[in-house]
């Protein structure tokens, strides 16, 4: 299995990044699909239940059809994070999207949190130019699509 190392210089002071976590497509070595996913809420509680959330959905993460890894980030002193996500086909990541549990969640915090994404193909997965876009994506003040 790829050991993932990061460097801290990659993001903003008060940025959390979490490890590297392996999907079952973690050794593709062709083309891949990825999403950064950039949620703002409206107070510390909410940042808290949200983290909490991710981190358990991040538990089935080993099994997800298609994943090939994913980086959960964090700035709470903004009330933001989300993820870094890499698939091997956008069908894949729509798979996820679709899944009545990540369903159920969106659901659940619809109108409470303001999302913002960027989402792009590439021809492998590099972890150092994934996070350096990813940098210059969660580096602009939060756009949200909602």
């Amino acid at each position: 299995m790829q050991t993932i190392e990061v460097s801290e210089q990659l993001f903003s002071e008060g940025t959390v990044l979490m490890p590297w976590q392996p999907g079952p497509r973690h050794d593709l070595a062709g083309p891949v699909f990825l999403s950064v996913t950039d949620f703002l809420a409206a107070s510390k509680e909410e940042v808290r239940r949200i983290y909490e959330t991710g981190m358990e959905l991040g538990k089935t993460w080993p099994v997800m059809q298609g994943a090939v890894g994913l980086w959960l980030w964090g700035r709470p002193v903004e009330r933001r994070g989300g993820s870094i996500t890499v698939w091997e086909s956008e069908r894949d990541m729509r798979r996820f999207v679709r899944w009545p549990v990540h369903g159920a969640i969106v659901r659940e915090w619809r109108g409470k949190v303001r999302l913002g994404t960027d989402s792009w193909q590439a021809d492998r997965f590099e972890p150092a130019r994934v996070l350096e876009r990813a940098r210059d994506t969660l580096g602009q003040p939060h756009r949200s699509l909602t």
